[in-house]
């Protein structure tokens, strides 16, 4: 009962921190918008098995998550809270999860610690207030690996383990896409290469696993094959070989993108977790010394696996979260259950990170007192048309950011007393509400800068009958902020139409200042600006003038 009362908690701890204030911002470009877009347009076809986008085809992604979106769509209707409702879920799901492991195999300090390092770690916390895929898609990795470790350490359930690894790869392969089925492949492997390479299944097991998975495909695979024929799919494998081979625009980094993304944005998970990587106690048990090691060998394969990738966003190495934030709470609780003080170097390095945070929180809700005096040196002529958008700040979100740098102070404080306890949980829970408030506070006034204007330009339109497009810049946002049903005309998609052709309604279009003079080479005409982007429409075509 008491475990159970436990689990609750944790349940309404991760509703307090991610449900509410979801849609206070805008969805972002690109992710956020392009699947919150993909969901409308499928809810609205009630083409459920094929993924779209302008209602085209969109390949790069399978179905599972946008059915889970188009499911918030009819519970609240077509919004950012709807949007981002799914992953809202999965964070209290993840968070009931990793404290029911951690309590199992280790005990309840751990677990309550592993709650806490993921809620007060800002890019952990972020992860589950938003609306891209990556959620689901590594709850079910780390599900599946999950069970490839109980299978490991239970031959007598050996069967039953792979049932559930093949389920729930499938589902995440569902989710985004086979790559779910190489890191687990991968860590499999590592795994056995741990063994000495002693064989820990037999080749029913796998053949078990990999027709389950097969089968949870083949409910997208199978469907659009019959109905569309191979060239989505076709496509869709095209895409994630060029993705692992090739740099998308824009997003070409190097090697070392990921290690430096993950320190500073898990913080202050990551600072815990430095010596938890090589940290071997005496008294773990030998399933404990294999859970280390499996969450060891997940965080590493991802890491190194896609810093391989050339294409690096910042989500692609979040399946590290989950491992990582074990491996903080793994040294906490060691250094609780020692009575020893966190190490001074970890310390020194919570304060000048915290503080370093706390300063950029600080200084990042003064940016209309001061941007006159960095804009000289900003060479982006866009962010410096951004930049000249009078931001809504109170100044209260100051003092929010100021309490972070408060609190990495109070936890310094406190070490320095030898106080690790009050310490540590003081500073994990005032970080986990801290987060969410700075975020609700400051994350729409800083969007008033970059993408705020075109979208409420593109909220202007709803319910006209025209088409919206960009110029010069990808974006999503533009179908899905007019909320306009599906065109009929085959040329919809076609840019070089809209912009010249003899089209057959109103276009407006959506130019940042950048492309300015190539847009006076066109038939637009300016009907508006504000910050950064210029608003046009489409001067008659011929056919208009006619009818």
């Amino acid at each position: 009962m008491q475990h159970k009362s436990n689990l609750i908690k944790v349940a309404l701890w991760g509703l307090l921190l991610f449900m509410p204030f979801l849609g206070a911002v805008h969805l972002f470009d690109w992710d956020e918008v392009n699947f919150a877009e993909s969901a409308r347009e499928m809810m609205l076809t009630q083409e459920y098995f094929r993924v779209q986008i302008n209602f085209l085809p969109f390949w790069e992604k399978p179905p599972l998550f946008f059915w889970l979106q188009t499911t918030s769509y009819y519970l609240f209707g077509v919004n950012e809270f709807a949007a981002r409702f799914p992953n809202a879920v999965c964070g209290v799901l993840v968070l009931v999860t990793i404290f029911n492991i951690g309590k199992t195999h280790f005990n309840g300090r751990i677990a309550t610690l592993w709650v806490l390092f993921t809620t007060a770690s800002i890019t952990p916390h972020l992860y589950y207030k938003s609306g891209i895929i990556d959620p689901w898609f590594n709850y079910f990795i780390f599900l599946s690996i999950y069970q490839l470790y109980l299978a490991f350490i239970t031959p007598e359930k050996r069967n039953k383990h792979f049932v559930l690894m093949g389920i729930f790869n499938g589902l995440a392969i569902l989710t985004k896409g086979p790559v779910a089925l190489l890191v687990l492949g991968l860590c499999g492997f590592v795994l056995w290469a741990f063994q000495k390479f002693k064989p820990y299944f037999n080749l029913n097991q796998l053949v078990i696993a990999v027709l389950i998975i097969a089968g949870i495909t083949s409910v997208w695979f199978m469907a659009e094959l019959l109905k569309n024929g191979p060239k989505v799919l076709t496509d869709f494998i095209a895409y994630q070989i060029d993705l692992f081979l090739n740099p998308v625009a824009g997003h070409g980094q190097p090697w070392f993108y990921h290690p430096v993304v993950i320190f500073f944005g898990c913080f202050p998970a990551s600072i815990f977790a430095l010596k938890a990587f090589v940290l071997k106690r005496k008294n773990d048990s030998t399933q404990q010394q294999q859970f280390k090691l499996m969450m060891n060998i997940m965080f590493w394969v991802v890491l190194i696996l896609f810093s391989m990738v050339t294409t690096k966003i910042v989500h692609y190495s979040s399946l590290c979260y989950i491992p990582l934030t074990f491996l903080a709470a793994y040294y906490a609780d060691d250094t609780l259950t020692r009575g020893l003080s966190i190490s001074k170097f970890k310390s020194i390095l919570v304060l000048i990170i915290g503080l370093i945070i706390s300063a950029v929180f600080v200084v990042l809700p003064l940016i209309d007192g001061i941007k006159q005096h960095i804009i000289p040196y900003i060479k982006d002529d866009f962010a410096v048309a951004s930049l000249n958008v009078a931001g809504s700040w109170n100044g209260f979100e100051s003092s929010i950011g100021g309490l972070f740098g408060i609190m990495v102070l109070i936890f310094f404080i406190q070490q320095h007393r030898k106080n690790t306890i009050a310490a540590l949980y003081s500073l994990l829970i005032a970080f986990s509400i801290l987060l969410p408030t700075y975020i609700w506070q400051v994350a729409p006034k800083i969007e008033q800068y970059s993408q705020g204007p075109a979208i409420e330009f593109y909220k202007t339109l709803q319910g006209q009958d025209c088409y919206v497009e960009t110029f010069g810049f990808k974006s999503y946002a533009q179908y899905f902020y007019p909320q306009q049903t599906q065109h009929t005309n085959p040329n919809t998609g076609n840019k070089e139409w809209l912009f010249k052709g003899d089209v057959d309604k109103p276009v407006y279009i959506v130019a940042k200042t950048t492309h300015e003079e190539e847009c006076k080479q066109l038939p637009f005409e300016e009907i508006g600006r504000k910050g950064g982007f210029i608003f046009y429409k489409r001067i008659q075509s011929t056919t208009q003038i006619t009818q």
